[in-house]
């Protein structure tokens, strides 16, 4: 179900919607359309104010109907387990918003989910970051069978949340908020949860389509995507790199020289991302994280750290987790 029926069946008037948000009256009548990340930040702003409903981003995400027909919807409900559902969430949520969806797997096999949309000079609102984190639980809920499904723990960025907001309800966990990321933490046992409306058959045809349909992504964001799919344990090298991509390491240089980037500026962007990640979110030592980033040595992340950020992995730990 798309997003304007959502808003139907909720009672909310798509023209009212559009209008407040001084978007194109068109603008839902595709289910495939893409708006830029402005444009779609600018939509759910207008959802929340004419809704007046701190909850709207919940019961738009719990209005999902059984006979659910988008690609993207139903692959994640054919999936083989909770997962199988989250690893759809993290290939394709492009074909449906500007959002970006990273995992870390702890020890224990916990997961956590880190949120991150693009910064475009627009707020972030809150209720599409409900939406998103609801709409996941909520799917996982059905596939299970498992009402009571819930993560171990939600955060979000912001410091407070409205009067009248349910999420403690919805959830069923605590809430951390004042967090750096909006992020979800599933426990290993819940990941293996099987879903009974799992079709290998279906799940096996959707997955082409939907690798098919992602948006087109420019050079620079292609190389930066695959470089951190590539990070684990081992630093990317960009003749590989280049090779995944069906292009020559030449080739993928030029690109990335026309963009005005290079292969080596975007491995420092993507480690310094997950850097500030895993010691925002986890309880990795210095020496799992310079591993993690494919760094030789834990001093050599440790130097590439201070010249990121001006201070040490350890004091940089100690500051985040004081102004949580």
């Amino acid at each position: 179900m798309g997003l304007a029926t959502a808003l139907h069946e909720a009672g909310l008037s798509r023209a009212e919607i559009l209008a407040q948000a001084g978007l194109s009256p068109m603008l839902l009548d595709s289910p495939a359309k893409f708006a830029p990340p402005a444009e779609y930040f600018a939509l759910w702003t207008a959802i929340r104010a004419v809704s007046g409903d701190p909850n709207i981003g919940i019961r738009l995400a719990r209005s999902v109907r059984p006979d659910i027909t988008e690609p993207f919807f139903l692959a994640m409900i054919n999936a083989a387990d909770v997962a199988g559902a989250i690893d759809v969430v993290a290939r394709f949520r492009r074909l449906l918003d500007p959002e970006d969806l990273a995992i870390t797997i702890d020890g224990t096999g916990q997961a956590t989910l880190g949120y991150q949309w693009p910064i475009c000079g627009v707020p972030l609102p809150q209720v599409l970051v409900d939406a998103e984190l609801a709409l996941l639980v909520e799917l996982c809920r059905r596939g299970t069978g498992r009402a009571a499904l819930a993560p171990r723990e939600v955060r979000f960025s912001a410091a407070g949340l409205e009067d009248g907001a349910q999420h403690a309800a919805f959830f069923g966990c605590p809430l951390r908020l004042g967090a750096p990321r909006n992020a979800m933490v599933f426990a290993a046992a819940d990941l293996a949860l099987p879903f009974s409306t799992h079709n290998p058959d279906m799940l096996g045809a959707l997955i082409p389509y939907l690798r098919a349909n992602i948006p087109p992504q420019s050079a620079a964001a292609r190389v930066r995507s695959t470089i951190a799919a590539r990070m684990r344990g081992r630093r990317p090298d960009a003749r590989a790199i280049a090779g995944e991509m069906a292009m020559s390491m030449r080739a993928m240089q030029r690109l990335l020289k026309e963009s005005g980037t290079s292969f080596r500026q975007l491995l420092d962007e993507v480690r310094k991302d997950h850097a500030q990640f895993y010691l925002t979110d986890t309880a990795f030592t210095d020496g799992e994280i310079a591993f993690l980033l494919g760094f030789e040595d834990p001093n050599s992340f440790y130097r590439a750290f201070q010249a990121w950020h001006g201070r040490s992995p350890g004091a940089f730990r100690a500051r985040r987790r004081s102004a949580g």
